[in-house]
């Protein structure tokens, strides 16, 4: 189930984008709606979306905005922008925009744009098996946050889960080498759609939580993480 949230003070625009996103994902979508940035905003603390449809003109708290506010604490979410001023779309890419759609091409750009989204959430379904000391678990390559060492005990932390794995990692540095993974640390190999920041001595994740970054891998870890924002989704 695929969560929106669609903003525009035009409550035509906002029934009108809802009502073809639920044309687009029959039966996989939850959508809530807004004529204001701040009733967005003060929601977003309860609940959590997997994309935000913003009009970049509204009045008061507009679409880049509230744009900047949810980059703040969260890289990752797709933000798509909504206007009918064309000039300003260019702008929403600062914030990390996953497309603009033009109001005056709305049902085309739309669909567009909702085919994207689909793929892109469609690639959440991969998968890995990992062996542990009770089993074998199964675990979303997108929902694994980082690889910790302890010793010769890895865990492996996701959204919901913490695992005790077996291997080293170094087995996992090279089985996740394509798959977005960067050694930031002997003792972290951390997936890069939850890497926030990249400091002088540590990195820190979009849920607030801070490893440390080895010196000597700085450069590196920096450039690996360029090459992750371009060659993989």
């Amino acid at each position: 189930m695929v969560k929106f949230a669609v903003c525009d003070d035009e409550r035509t625009i906002v029934d009108n984008i809802s009502d073809k996103l639920r044309e687009y994902y029959p039966g996989e979508c939850e959508i809530k709606k807004y004529v204001d940035g701040e009733s967005l905003l003060a929601d977003r603390c309860q609940e959590a979306f997997d994309a935000f449809f913003l009009d970049i003109g509204m009045l008061g708290l507009d679409g880049l905005e509230l744009a900047k506010r949810i980059r703040e604490n969260d890289r990752n979410v797709k933000i798509v922008f909504v206007t009918n001023k064309e000039d300003l779309a260019h702008i929403g890419y600062i914030y990390g925009a996953f497309r603009y759609v033009r109001k005056s091409k709305l049902e085309q750009e739309l669909r567009e744009t909702a085919e994207s989204l689909k793929e892109y959430f469609d690639s959440f379904s991969e998968y890995l098996i990992f062996k542990t000391p009770i089993g074998e678990v199964t675990r979303f390559i997108k929902s694994i946050k980082y690889f910790e060492a302890h010793g010769h005990v890895v865990t492996l932390v996701c959204n919901e889960n913490e695992d005790h794995v077996c291997g080293t990692m170094k087995e996992y540095e090279n089985r996740l080498r394509n798959s977005g993974f960067i050694r930031i640390h002997k003792s972290y190999l951390v997936n890069y759609r939850y890497i926030y920041s990249i400091e002088i001595n540590d990195v820190r994740l979009t849920c607030g939580k801070i490893l440390p970054l080895s010196r000597n891998r700085v450069d590196e870890v920096k450039k690996k993480l360029r090459e992750c924002l371009i060659n993989i989704k």
